[in-house]
């Protein structure tokens, strides 16, 4: 990411190639070199749907379902398929997590946002997973 520019494809290949465990190692070590903070650093350097791709990959996964749930909730309608695909795939860990995650990032109660913004047999099948 130095000089203009950056080599998206590095990046890419950088990323896919390490665990979500080696990718929050390097962040840490980023910070540590450099005093600074990678995903703000992949944010500015990239952009559209490869930068979304790459924050996400670089963010512990509660975090990125915690924002892929929070798109679905988000302006008007519902993404249901998107909802239902993390929380009827994830384990009480991974959901605990999750709830966790979406707290800390937004401020907010994931329950009473999904609750907000579903309704009916679909809402109380979110609510019991």
């Amino acid at each position: 990411m130095k000089g203009f520019g950056s080599d998206k494809e590095a990046i890419l290949d950088i990323i896919t190639s390490r665990s979500n465990r080696q990718r929050q190692e390097v962040c840490q070590s980023y910070k540590s070199l450099y005093g600074k903070d990678l995903i703000a650093d992949l944010k500015y350097e990239l952009t559209g749907k490869f930068e979304r791709l790459i924050v996400g990959l670089m963010r512990p996964p509660a975090y990125c379902d915690a924002k892929e749930i929070k798109d679905a909730i988000s302006g008007i309608g519902t993404d249901e398929k998107c909802l239902i695909e993390i929380l009827a795939s994830r384990t009480n860990e991974q959901m605990h997590q999750l709830v966790a995650a979406y707290k800390d990032a937004y401020e907010r109660d994931l329950e009473a946002d999904i609750i907000g913004d579903t309704s009916g047999h679909f809402q109380k099948m979110l609510v019991v997973l």
